[in-house]
């Protein structure tokens, strides 16, 4: 029997910023406020120039829990980031 469960734990990386930022209609400053970092830094993270470091992804989970992200926004972020890498899109 196959299991259509999601994870409880979703796991993610600084592809995720951006697509999470436009899921919640924020700017990158917007999202630096709730992250506690610079703007600049949220550039650098979104666009893989700075490395997603523990602590900026302690930032950013604590962030997505402000802006209430579910696993299932998650998972459709996940499923279309997998896409467009096949697709050989940014």
């Amino acid at each position: 029997m196959e299991s259509n469960r999601i994870p409880y734990k979703q796991e993610f990386d600084y592809r995720f910023i951006k697509p999470v930022r436009h899921l919640r209609n924020k700017t990158q400053s917007q999202l630096g406020v709730l992250m506690n970092v610079d703007v600049s830094t949220v550039g650098k993270l979104e666009r893989g120039e700075l490395k997603f470091s523990p602590l900026y992804e302690s930032k950013f989970k604590e962030a997505m829990k402000r802006l209430r992200v579910s696993n299932v926004e998650l998972v459709s972020i996940r499923t279309m980031l997998e896409m467009k890498s096949k697709r050989g899109y940014k």
